[in-house]
């Protein structure tokens, strides 16, 4: 099984993207409001079609009901909502929740972590670190299939 361990700001959200809608709406936007960048989300469905990846949401937007609405909802867009399999829990330490999950997930489990967060501990080899000013590029994406088709725990 594939696993795309995913957070959402400045992973499917970039600065780039919050620029622009400020520029053409002149209004400032934060938490659920943060507007989604397609092209974020378009690499995101690159990486799980060329992989068959389910999703487990890491980001802190697994903590608010509206905000997983939201998400589910622009995922649904591009026909990626049915792969998100579930939510870490919140122990407010990212790494310890990400094994957790694996934990429940059980064994011959291949995965990723797309995150802006750079410490990752013992799982810095499975983290595609994003930018916060582009999110989730193309790059990012291609490098995302490499680590997945070939990490195996």
């Amino acid at each position: 099984m594939n696993v795309i361990f995913l957070d959402v700001d400045y992973v499917l959200n970039s600065i780039r993207k919050l620029q622009e809608v400020y520029e053409m709406t002149g209004k400032p936007h934060s938490g659920k409001d943060f507007p989604f960048d397609e092209t974020c989300i378009k690499n995101l469905k690159y990486i799980v079609e060329q992989t068959n990846a389910s999703i487990v949401v890491t980001s802190n937007w697994r903590k608010y009901e509206d905000h997983k609405e939201r998400l589910l909802e622009e995922l649904e867009k591009y026909n990626l909502s049915s792969k998100v399999i579930g939510y870490t829990p919140d122990f407010g330490n990212r790494v310890l929740e990400i094994k957790e999950y694996l934990e429940i997930l059980g064994e011959n489990i291949n995965f990723i972590i797309l995150d802006d967060y750079a410490y990752m501990e013992d799982l810095v080899d499975y983290l595609v670190s994003t930018n916060a000013y582009t999110g989730l590029t193309e790059e990012d994406a291609q490098i995302a299939v490499k680590k997945l088709n070939k990490i195996k725990i």
